[in-house]
């Protein structure tokens, strides 16, 4: 088959279009705004992803790090496929990016991002704001930097159409669906790209302004914005991030400031339509702030992805523990969370399991844990204390972020 090479500014590796030049056209459509060029394949350089044809006018999409497992879609879910993967290829070329799932849109030289939640519509909402004359930078995964210079916490664009699920949701204007009817935007069945929207190009940059939490619902609601607390929004904002090649360290601390330092708000909603028309020229999102990260609370290492296989510590209940050295914290709330010290990942812990971190400031063993917790909760069963004590520490050891005490350190 003849294959090509398509180069996307700011990704290391290339697609390989392996005999489907057909579908090339429709890949510039939907990634107008992102720089790119096609010439012959190159030994030099492999793909991350390969496109070719597979029967009944369907494409193969197959990545280069599970080639065993190639995937069938029609030709927008393909491409839907494909604009994943250029995500994880995206953070792979520049490790230092953090990443979100959200929807980021310009208010006034600032980014409102719109974190992804199940079913809150952040792509619908993006899109209705977009087509009220507000640039789009993303509809589904943001990049995000510190810049060098300001310390500015600053998105960066994707340069790719926004992407509606199909059919268009119930409370929409007669004028909304008949624009996206006649949006000659690729589409299929199940999703529509939409053209002629204003979408910031590829490597844009504006600093982050403001966090909107969706709160969608299904009966009929009177937009409105509320502003949240730090402690609320944590939680979802580390959820959000797939940044998996960065220090979770660095990554806990990160979202950790951004969060504090921008005004964080919900949006409780039913249409999008209305939604966007209430926070098009909303005072709320004028003049708003800049996140600034300062130099000290940057970590650039990268997480040893090869400690992903690792195996799992043992957990030995006759053995003190500890405090695993170098841990990063932070508290939201009553919660607290835990980035490990080899940066692989972020953990929660709620109210009862914080208590237990903070005893293990000092070298304890199971046993001493649980008289404390019985004495502490004589309601509670002591079974149950012990099976949730034992299921705690055997976690934390796993994860490594506490580890035993030799005998003799012990005596000491």
């Amino acid at each position: 088959m003849d294959t090509k090479h398509v180069h996307f500014e700011g990704l290391d590796h290339p697609i390989a279009l392996d005999g489907a030049s057909k579908i090339a056209a429709t890949m510039s459509t939907i990634l107008t705004a992102w720089p790119h060029h096609m010439e012959p394949a190159r030994s030099d350089n492999e793909p991350f992803v390969t496109i070719r044809p597979a029967p009944r006018e369907r494409w193969e999409v197959v990545c280069a790090d599970a080639p065993e497992s190639p995937r069938i879609w029609n030709e927008v879910n393909a491409l839907c496929d494909v604009v994943a993967e250029m995500a994880w290829e995206r953070l792979r070329s520049d490790p230092r990016l953090l990443c979100l799932h959200t929807a980021a849109v310009d208010f006034g030289g600032r980014l409102v991002v719109f974190p992804n939640a199940r079913r809150a519509g952040k792509s619908t909402l993006a899109i209705a704001l977009a087509r009220l004359g507000l640039p789009i930078y993303t509809d589904d995964f943001l990049p995000i930097q510190v810049d060098d210079v300001t310390r500015e916490c600053v998105g960066i664009a994707n340069g790719i159409l926004p992407r509606l699920r199909l059919p268009v949701p119930e409370g929409f204007s007669n004028a909304f669906d008949e624009w996206v009817a006649n949006n000659k935007g690729p589409s299929n069945r199940q999703y529509k790209y939409l053209a002629d929207l204003p979408i910031a190009p590829w490597g844009a940059q504006l600093p982050l302004g403001a966090i909107v939490v969706l709160d969608r619902r299904d009966v009929p609601t009177r937009p409105e914005l509320a502003a949240i607390s730090h402690e609320e929004a944590l939680a979802g904002l580390i959820t959000q991030n797939f940044a998996r090649t960065r220090h979770s360290g660095a990554i806990l601390r990160s979202i950790d400031l951004i969060s504090r330092h921008l005004p964080i708000y919900r949006l409780s909603y039913n249409s999008a339509e209305e939604a966007a028309e209430h926070l098009s020229s909303h005072p709320k999102l004028s003049a708003l702030p800049v996140a600034r990260i300062a130099d000290t609370m940057q970590n650039a290492r990268q997480a040893p992805l090869d400690l992903l296989e690792r195996g799992a510590a043992d957990f030995l209940r006759d053995k003190n523990y500890v405090q695993t050295p170098g841990v990063t914290q932070t508290k939201a709330g009553e919660d607290r969370f835990l980035a490990d010290q080899d940066g692989i990942g972020i953990f929660r812990l709620n109210p009862m399991s914080s208590a237990i971190w903070g005893l293990l400031e000092e070298p304890t063993e199971l046993d001493e844990i649980i008289e404390i917790l019985a004495a502490a909760f004589p309601d509670v069963a002591r079974d149950q204390i012990l099976t949730d004590c034992d299921r705690l520490m055997r976690e934390l050891a796993k994860a490594q972020l506490i580890i035993p005490l030799e005998e003799d350190v012990v005596a000491q």
